[in-house]
């Protein structure tokens, strides 16, 4: 993808990363159109974290993530249930909301190493991943396990760890995956300390 010009954003306080999906219901007249023309023309859009304590439509973080609908559902009362699934970090500039107050920019896709195998000091949050995973699944989900690969783990701990946003826009752009791997684990120790010493 490369660069993608005038592209949807949809602000969320809560973000999906390359190689996970999760569900959203759609119900804003301005999402589901930006939703139906994702359908119609099989084209992605961003999804960004909101600023805190800023005007959550247009105000996001530098740091994103392209994604794709990967299902779709028509639901009760006008709902539109879809799945997306994460496949790029992106950085947005020129983001400004249209005449439909639909939030739009440029995304610059963000090249990340490729696959890295977890060192040892890191494994034991591959571990915790897998552990805590069975809990939270109906919420935030994966098709395909990668739990030896530093990029993957790291994206699926900063989508379910229970931290600030401005956080997790730290750690997602933080784009060398053992440097983001070691502030994870500073921050799963602080919260999970019992946890972890289970898994040692």
């Amino acid at each position: 993808m490369n660069n993608l010009k005038n592209i949807p954003i949809f602000p969320l306080k809560s973000i999906i990363l390359p190689g996970g999906q999760f569900p959203l219901r759609i119900f804003e007249r301005r999402y589901l159109d930006m939703i139906k023309n994702s359908l119609k023309n099989n084209s992605g859009f961003v999804i960004a974290l909101t600023k805190k304590d800023a005007d959550y439509i247009s105000s996001v973080h530098d740091y994103a993530c392209y994604v794709e609908i990967v299902d779709w559902s028509q639901l009760d009362g006008g709902l539109l249930g879809i799945t997306v699934e994460g496949k790029k970090i992106v950085m947005l500039s020129n983001c400004e909301l249209n005449e439909g107050n639909l939030l739009m920019g440029h995304a610059k896709e963000i090249e990340s190493s490729i696959d890295h195998l977890i060192p040892a000091k890191y494994q034991i949050l591959s571990r915790f991943y897998r552990k805590i995973y069975p809990e939270i699944k109906a919420y935030i989900f994966h098709s395909q396990s990668k739990y030896n690969d530093a990029n993957w783990v790291g994206f699926r701990l900063i989508e379910c760890l229970p931290i600030q946003i401005c956080d997790k826009a730290d750690l997602i752009a933080t784009n060398e995956p053992l440097d983001r791997l070691e502030k994870i684990l500073h921050i799963v120790k602080r919260i999970y300390p019992k946890e972890l010493n289970l898994l040692d």
